[in-house]
């Protein structure tokens, strides 16, 4: 039995994870900076890839199974001394009830969304427990302030 529980528990984690996030940044006119920033952002565990665009921002595609946050990928990019803004993502998880509001877990970052979205569809949609994992195209804004528990506003769900 305990087999069987260590073969899964990784499949669970990979599930729930960001696939793809643009993040917008600041003010990156420097090209040494944009360079440094490439090669720092690079180094953080789960991204395969980064592409800095000096007039919108960063976007990264992360590997499969990743463990990666969104507060980890905005952290990173703090570290190096620019300001990171609203994230488009791509990102796979289970819609969690409570307190009478709809959430978002991403078990492989540890990170619970609270959901909204423009189109009352979708979050209806999202509330079909026969598909417990999603994948949803959303914006999450900067939250403003470390304790507030971040969004994501879904604008479409995925195949």
């Amino acid at each position: 039995m305990r087999t069987l529980l260590l073969l899964l528990a990784p499949w669970a984690l990979a599930q729930a994870e960001f696939l793809q996030v643009s993040l917008e940044v600041e003010r990156m006119d420097c090209a040494t900076c944009i360079k440094s920033m490439e090669i720092g952002l690079r180094k953080i565990r789960g991204v395969e890839k980064v592409a800095v665009d000096p007039a919108y921002g960063v976007d990264f595609t992360l590997a499969p199974g990743n463990r990666v946050s969104l507060e980890q990928l905005r952290d990173a990019i703090k570290g190096i001394g620019f300001r990171p803004g609203d994230a488009k993502v791509v990102v796979r998880g289970t819609p969690v009830t409570g307190d009478g509001r709809w959430r978002f877990s991403v078990e492989g970052s540890g990170q619970v969304y609270n959901l909204s979205s423009r189109r009352d569809d979708l979050l209806l949609s999202l509330q079909d427990k026969s598909t417990p994992v999603r994948k949803v195209r959303a914006v999450s804004p900067v939250p403003p302030d470390p304790q507030t528990t971040p969004l994501l506003d879904v604008t479409e769900i995925l195949p």
